[in-house]
């Protein structure tokens, strides 16, 4: 591993365990559509997309972009399967949810030159579809404000298997194709390690009304990749992450009223 990737690695770790420890945290003080919203913007893909620039070229990096929307199919498919299951038990949901991403992801790698029209095709209608039926056919209600207090031993926790389960993704992902770099660099680590998080500490209940929202609030994540495939090679790496994220962050705050209608 040269140094180059080992401060990539450093900084996904830190940027996921922060961010994920934070957006757990919104999540149970602000209520679980919030919630849903923020923990949901680019974190993995944000540190995955930038460190794959720099060690391996803008040009590699654009090609990455190109299955981020199927790897956000695979990861709503985990996250859906979680949802639907986690009134089971924890490690029930957890290992279905995770065995569907890698059954699909092998599935789909026999076709991996389907196109980015595709992909994105079938991760709309993923997400739409999964977030509709949970909506409207299981009838997974928000929920408002836990009440709790944060001791440092539970935040320190919270980032470090965070960062951890982050970090594991971004180092399997070094090896391989762009078509599996994309797919890793759009593993549900984030979804994952968020579920995990809150139905320890609030509840399976809070958790799966938070995924809920994460199901189409995920639609950011690929719009990031959109962004930053077409403008990377245009405005350069570093410029074209910033006008990426901002499109994001934009992109969520225009769902919000879709959210707020929801139950």
């Amino acid at each position: 591993m040269d140094i180059l990737f080992l401060q990539r690695l450093l900084l996904s770790v830190i940027v996921a365990g922060v961010w994920i420890t934070l957006a757990t945290i919104i999540s149970e003080k602000m209520g679980s559509k919030l919630g849903g919203m923020i923990g949901n913007l680019p974190s993995t893909i944000f540190t995955s997309l930038l460190f794959i620039g720099i060690t391996q070229g803008v040009n590699f990096a654009t090609e990455t972009t190109v299955t981020v929307p199927l790897g956000m199919f695979l990861s709503t498919m985990f996250l859906f399967v979680f949802i639907s299951l986690v009134h089971r038990g924890l490690l029930f949901s957890v290992t279905a949810g995770l065995l569907t991403w890698a059954m699909l992801a092998v599935v789909f790698s026999f076709v991996q030159n389907a196109g980015i029209v595709v992909w994105s095709v079938l991760y709309f209608a993923g997400a739409i579809g999964t977030y509709l039926f949970a909506e409207r056919v299981q009838k997974i209600p928000s929920l408002g404000k836990v009440k709790r207090r944060y001791s440092v031993q539970q935040i320190s926790f919270r980032a470090l298997f965070a960062g951890s389960i982050v970090g594991l993704s971004v180092l399997v992902a070094q090896t391989g194709s762009a078509f599996w770099a994309g797919l890793f660099a759009s593993f549900p680590a984030m979804m994952l390690s968020a579920m995990v998080i809150l139905t320890l500490s609030a509840g399976y209940p809070f958790a799966r009304a938070t995924g809920k929202v994460m199901l189409l609030a995920s639609t950011n994540i690929v719009i990031y990749s959109f962004v930053a495939g077409a403008l990377f090679p245009v405005i350069g790496l570093w410029w074209g992450t910033i006008a990426a994220y901002a499109t994001a962050a934009v992109w969520v705050w225009f769902l919000k009223p879709l959210f707020d209608k929801g139950r």
